[in-house]
């Protein structure tokens, strides 16, 4: 009867064996694929400054200095909210390339459109004077596959009719 099996089968118990022992590693390595895919990128101690500018000749925004060994990537954003005001102004960008968003009166979204050179800084800055009170908040988030180790993430600038502070 076993004979007969493997006959109408065409597959003997020796082949079966060679072929689930080729096998094993081809499934090792499959697994193993997504583990390497996954590796995660760490631009080190970025930071994300507030800075209140110089009344009548740079507004306040904030400057996002890049670590010291690694770029910044593309597709790092900082989002902007602002309150105390209906409108926290346009932002330009100075220092490098970046997308500015405008999300509604009090918030923006800034995209780096290219890699942040390691110990580079890029400036976002808006129209608003000090001499308004308002108060801004910043948010860095790197896009998926980074993290900043060691990195200062947010900032704020806070304006109240005379006096300004960030940090």
């Amino acid at each position: 009867m076993s004979e007969e099996f493997q006959k109408n089968n065409g597959f003997s118990r020796r082949t079966v064996v060679k072929g689930a022992a080729w096998s094993v590693p081809v499934i090792a390595a499959a697994v193993a694929t997504p583990l390497a895919a996954a590796s995660i990128v760490d631009v080190g101690a970025f930071a994300l400054r507030g800075s209140c500018g110089t009344l009548g000749l740079l507004g306040p925004g904030f400057t996002l200095q890049a670590g010291p060994t690694t770029p910044l990537p593309v597709g790092t954003t900082v989002t902007i909210t602002g309150s105390g005001i209906a409108n926290i102004g346009v932002f330009s960008v100075s220092g490098g390339t970046a997308d500015v968003a405008v999300l509604s009166g009090t918030s923006r979204q800034i995209t780096l459109t290219s890699a942040l050179p390691a110990g580079a800084t890029i400036a976002f800055r808006t129209t608003l004077s000090i001499s308004v009170a308002f108060q801004l908040n910043a948010v860095a988030t790197l896009p998926t596959g980074y993290s900043g180790s060691g990195a200062k993430t947010a900032g704020n600038v806070s304006s109240t009719l005379i006096l300004c502070s960030a940090n």
